[in-house]
């Protein structure tokens, strides 16, 4: 009985002391990076394109040309889940977003897959003037 009561009164400050747990705040919403890449004389800026896999981007393609451009990357598309934001679903799917002259186009990607992609525009005089690029991957 002598050891229940000391038990009893050494604890009594620390059940005191105690504060209801606080409720748990909501998970923070994910950071979304935005990474801009400008189409103009038929180049891509900047040519090499830094991801970090599974990290929500939005991609925001600018043409600043009088002629059309589009982004092809099959194989980083193949590889990453994406989000049209006006790119156009089906274009994506097949990997190749076409942005028109003068426009700006927009869509969500998270890379699933570490890697080095090509990227290139399939437009025959882009081709021919070397307008291509790397997505990397990390």
């Amino acid at each position: 009985m002598k050891h229940l009561a000391l038990a009893l009164v050494l604890a009594t400050p620390l059940l005191a002391g105690a504060a209801p747990a606080a409720p748990r705040a909501a998970a923070a919403p994910a950071r979304i990076q935005t990474v801009t890449v400008t189409m103009k004389d038929r180049k891509f800026h900047p040519q090499v394109i830094r991801l970090n896999r599974d990290q929500l981007t939005r991609i925001v393609l600018v043409n600043r040309d009088m002629s059309g451009h589009n982004f092809s990357a099959k194989g980083f598309f193949s590889r990453a889940d994406v989000r049209d934001e006006g790119a156009g679903s089906q274009a994506i799917r097949e990997g190749i977003v076409t942005v028109r002259s003068e426009s700006t186009r927009s869509f969500l990607v998270t890379p699933r897959a570490r890697g080095p992609f090509n990227l290139t525009s399939s437009v025959a005089l882009d081709v021919a003037s070397g307008m291509q690029g790397q997505i990397l991957v990390y």
